[in-house]
């Protein structure tokens, strides 16, 4: 699988550890050979994205964006600031929540959702057997 990471460093992991944890997602989703880019950005960009492609004003701590193309996943943009204050406010250590989001991300790019119930426990489901 091509794993492109971007400012690993800005979230304070490394490219490897980052990776890893879209290499076993796309495995999970049968999918071992599709490319995924996962980019970290500071908030500000976070804000102008999710402004941009869903209409907040507001920083987030991670966007999808789908490829259509063969052999691509798709595009994880994550904003490790905004993450870091979500995973305080869950109670749950930053590196455990920045894991379920590569994953929770790399299952939405591999057609997971969480709009219904059903959709979601499945969701749920596949990210426990992930990170576990």
């Amino acid at each position: 699988m091509a794993v492109r990471v971007v400012a690993a460093k800005l979230a304070g992991m490394s490219e490897s550890w980052v990776g890893g944890w879209a290499r076993k997602t796309a495995r999970a989703l049968a999918r071992p050979r599709d490319g995924v880019a996962v980019i970290f950005v500071k908030a500000g960009e976070m804000r102008r994205l999710n402004r941009e492609y869903r209409g907040k004003d507001k920083p987030t701590d991670v966007l999808s964006f789908a490829l259509a193309e063969k052999g691509e996943l798709g595009d994880i943009f994550i904003a490790p600031s905004v993450a870091v204050a979500k995973a305080v406010k869950r109670g749950q250590d930053y590196k455990s929540y920045l894991a379920l989001l590569i994953v929770h991300s790399v299952l939405h790019l591999g057609g997971y959702d969480h709009r219904t119930k059903k959709e979601a426990d499945a969701m749920a489901r596949m990210e426990k057997k992930i990170l576990t």
